[in-house]
């Protein structure tokens, strides 16, 4: 049984019309949703029509992709989610429980337990940033290499066999990986690659205190940068293969 942590994280967007927020429970050892998660969730909602019948949240921490999906979604669509964290799907249990929304949830590392199993969405949170930007935190594990590429683009090439026929991938990149070798990975499983979305931000107070290590990062040609007056920038771009 989990022991959840006194947070919380509420997911509304007015942009979509949104009037109800969904709210779940967080833990510490859970990857919080972002800015990232948002433009992702945004991005997925906006590609419903025609409504996905099965929907795959692939790196679900908390689980509020897969639940907002759940929410959204009309009755008859079916949620799955997975994370390679037992604790995160254990939270994402929770917060279904909570929230009267069934999703089918279960931990493994990327496609494991979905062998035979097609979808017609999958949306892919898993990360794709460099393990030396110190994005992730205390207690949750990045291990996505130097060009943050690793996990990215196993999904990349095993997530066609798990697509119906039509179906679609949404996936992020961050541009604390390296972006070009990301689009050609995706490129090379997919017949069409299409960008959805993108927004830059500047540096928070922990990644500017490895601005340093960023800008090694970046001359080594593997994260991309922006600056803007004094600030520097980092972007999350959604992307839609099929």
């Amino acid at each position: 049984m989990i022991t959840v942590a006194a947070g919380t994280y509420t997911y509304l967007d007015k942009k979509l019309g949104d009037t109800a927020p969904l709210t779940v429970e967080t833990a510490p050892d859970v990857f919080y949703p972002t800015s990232t998660t948002v433009l992702l969730l945004r991005a997925a909602r906006k590609i419903f029509s025609p409504n996905p019948a099965t929907t795959l949240d692939l790196g679900c921490g908390c689980g509020v992709v897969a639940l907002a999906m759940a929410q959204h979604l009309p009755a008859g669509s079916t949620v799955a989610a997975s994370d390679l964290s037992a604790n995160a799907v254990d939270l994402t249990r929770h917060n279904a429980a909570q929230l009267g929304l069934l999703v089918e949830s279960r931990a493994c590392s990327l496609f494991e337990p979905w062998e035979g199993r097609t979808f017609d969405l999958i949306v892919d949170d898993v990360s794709g940033v460099s393990e030396a930007s110190g994005w992730f935190p205390l207690g949750v594990s990045g291990d996505a290499g130097r060009d943050g590429t690793r996990w990215i683009c196993q999904v990349l090439q095993q997530a066609p066999q798990y697509l119906a026929p039509g179906g679609r991938l949404a996936f992020p990149i961050l541009t604390l990986s390296h972006e070009e070798k990301i689009l050609a990975c995706a490129r090379e499983h997919f017949a069409h690659v299409e960008p959805l979305d993108q927004q830059w931000y500047p540096l928070t107070e922990s990644l500017e205190a490895l601005k340093p290590t960023l800008e090694e990062l970046e001359a080594e040609g593997l994260i991309t940068l922006r600056r803007q007056g004094s600030r520097t920038l980092w972007a999350a771009k959604i992307f839609l293969a099929q």
